[in-house]
């Protein structure tokens, strides 16, 4: 039975410094890739890009806008949506969680999007936030529809 997955991954920039992870497993094991994962059973997306933040990189951070969306056909003939996030940086010092990336830090952000070692699309997205030429999908706190499991990005 084919699947739709979604990821979301999450851009987080503290003094022209982007947030980065080193993944230990899988296509990009050994680079550096902006921190993320998937989306949980009965979990809206913006709640599981904060929880894979904190638990990937100890840093806690706050929801700005969604700048992309990707959307792929696997090999296997499942479906992944990626969602990736611009986050407000609130607090924490990057630490590695140990399992899906053996380092978590900040790096200069004119620096990263020439860097090799870190994966494309990340460097692609990173580019797009520094020079403010991505769309902005925001939280829409207004949406008159009493249901906090609802929410709407516009």
């Amino acid at each position: 039975m084919k699947q739709i997955i979604v990821g979301v991954g999450g851009i987080v920039i503290k003094d022209n410094k982007v947030l980065l992870v080193r993944h230990t497993y899988g296509q990009f094991k050994g680079k550096w890739i902006i921190p993320g994962g998937h989306v949980e059973t009965g979990e809206n997306i913006d709640d599981a890009v904060l929880r894979e933040i904190k638990e990937e990189t100890s840093i806690e951070t706050r929801v700005k806008n969604i700048i992309s969306i990707r959307s792929i056909i696997l090999p296997d003939g499942n479906s992944e949506i990626y969602i990736v996030f611009l986050l407000d940086y609130v607090s924490g010092t990057p630490t590695s969680d140990g399992i899906e990336n053996d380092a978590a830090a900040f790096f200069d952000i004119d620096k990263v999007i020439n860097d090799e070692n870190v994966v494309y699309l990340s460097r692609y997205l990173i580019k797009k936030v520094l020079t403010h030429t991505y769309n902005k999908l925001s939280p829409d706190l207004f949406y008159p529809f009493g249901n906090f499991n609802y929410k709407l990005f516009c």
